[in-house]
């Protein structure tokens, strides 16, 4: 039988095995509650789970940690953030459509693309084309050759092709929740929008790229296979519980920073991170090392939980985090 904690995750890969099997000890996110029944939706996400059986081990129940979860992390990101471009605009800039659009543009030239290469193009197109409107007035001869080097083409010319339609479509106006942004703008999903909408408007939604699954995954000892829609779906339910709301950009990027910076895939930094307290992976190797059993790519054990293969669709983008996994599918 299993024993309690990460133990009882589950591995299986077939979709019907994740909601054939009800309870904590079927799975990590098992699809059904023991009586084969989904659960009502009033509980919400997070509670729901533990309702299932969810073991308490992989949730944040305690509104205390959570609390001091934020207040850790963003006091470490005030001090430790890097200088980026992107993020001196989104603080500096007061017309809020530009400040939305300078987002966007980062977010979208940082899909499968390193920071340190991104920084350079960046800074020429927003010199070039630092509104909506100059970007829609451009030739795709223009987009091509200033994003020439970066590599993927169609993202510029998907970013333009949006620009042109806030231009001609909304007045100008970029749309202001991240619902909205998904719905309406062409190469925008879910994660994109998210960061659009945390960073430049302020809204209270979490993230989830392959730097944020990571650190999820290991504070909460995570085990189950992170590219199954299922556990992304539960991950995005934790990121919008944990998103702190006062500071919802600043916490969002924090997070994907300390994926970028300490969480690393490989020989993470576990010394130097600001919330080593909440990490149960970490708790779990470092009392009783020996005992860890062997785990396949994906345990909650360190050092390496991976990243699931993006999609390919429209948005599947990394976002401000550096190009360490890949995007989980529907970002």
């Amino acid at each position: 039988s299993p024993t309690p904690g990460c133990d009882w995750l589950w591995r299986g890969k077939r979709r019907s095995d994740w909601s054939s099997r009800g309870g904590g000890v079927g799975g990590c996110f098992p699809g059904k509650n023991a009586r084969g029944g989904p659960p009502s939706p009033a509980m919400g996400p997070l509670r729901a789970a533990a309702a299932r059986g969810l073991p308490a081990l992989h949730l944040f129940g305690d509104p205390a940690e959570v609390e001091a979860l934020r207040g850790r992390l963003l006091a470490w990101y005030d001090q430790s953030k890097r200088d980026l471009p992107w993020r001196a605009l989104a603080v500096t800039e007061p017309d809020v459509n530009r400040r939305a659009y300078a987002v966007w543009v980062s977010e979208i030239m940082l899909q499968q693309t390193q920071v340190a290469t991104v920084i350079d193009y960046y800074n020429r197109w927003m010199q070039k084309w630092p509104t909506l409107q100059a970007l829609a007035e451009a030739s795709l001869e223009e987009v091509n050759e200033l994003w020439a080097g970066l590599g993927y083409y169609s993202r510029g010319k998907r970013l333009q092709e949006a620009a042109r339609k806030v231009v001609s479509e909304l007045a100008g106006q970029m749309p202001r929740t991240a619902e909205e942004l998904q719905k309406l703008l062409p190469g925008v999903g879910r994660y994109t929008a998210g960061a659009i909408a945390s960073i430049s408007y302020g809204q209270a939604t979490g993230v989830v790229d392959g730097n944020v699954i990571r650190v999820l995954c290991r504070l909460r000892c995570i085990g189950a296979d992170p590219s199954s829609p299922p556990v992304i779906d539960r991950l995005w339910a934790m990121a919008n519980a944990l998103v702190d709301r006062s500071r919802p950009g600043d916490f969002n990027q924090a997070l994907m920073e300390l994926g970028a910076t300490v969480c690393t895939p490989k020989a993470p930094l576990c010394g130097e991170c600001p919330v080593k307290q909440h990490c149960r992976a970490r708790l779990r190797v470092g009392v009783a090392p020996k005992t860890v059993p062997s785990q396949p790519a994906g345990g909650c054990g360190l050092p390496a939980v991976p990243s699931p293969v993006p999609s390919g669709g429209e948005g599947a983008g990394l976002g401000l985090s550096e190009v360490i996994g890949k995007t989980p599918p529907g970002a």
